[in-house]
């Protein structure tokens, strides 16, 4: 099962990411999302080392737990931004990674022989999407001091 193997892999990689993110996020409400990403991965790999969609595959819903968390900022003020590029290099490399898997199942799932193996990759490729569109927001978001500090003009900048 050398697919189900490198999916696999390619989940422990993200997970390890999202960990390391936490670590480094300076705000706790973005520590805790960062490690529901993480705890999301390793189900994942979990799924796709044992076969088992409907059990590994429920978690917690990350965009309600991204929305309790976006209102949490917005409510709490100032010093919720990071202006870490670390944490933005990591966040970056997990859109590179989440876009990758997202790839990578969507292939792997329009060659799968077994129907269960393509239905769990085709499931794991919207979940890693969603990941993906979730993860975008935290570098846009992160990376918002820096675009403001950056601009000569200090121009007007869009609405979150």
């Amino acid at each position: 099962m050398g697919v189900i193997d490198d999916a696999a892999c390619l989940e422990e990689k993200a997970e390890k990411n999202y960990r390391q993110a936490a670590d480094r996020a300076q705000n706790p409400s973005a520590t805790k999302l960062l490690v529901l990403l993480a705890d999301a991965e390793a189900g994942h790999a979990t799924a796709l080392r044992h076969l088992d969609v409907a059990k590994e595959l429920k978690g917690p819903d990350l965009v309600v737990a991204a929305s309790a968390w976006v209102r949490g900022v917005v409510e709490g003020g100032a010093n919720t931004l990071s202006r870490d590029g670390g944490l933005l290099d990591l966040l970056r490399r997990a859109m590179d990674l989440e876009r990758q898997t997202e790839a990578f199942y969507r292939e792997h799932a329009e060659g799968a022989d077994d129907a269960r193996i393509a239905r769990l990759l085709r499931e794991l490729a919207r979940i890693e999407r969603s990941h993906y569109a979730l993860v975008s927001s935290l570098v846009e978001y992160y990376n918002r001091p820096n675009e403001w500090v950056e601009s000569a003009e200090f121009g007007l900048r869009p609405d979150y």
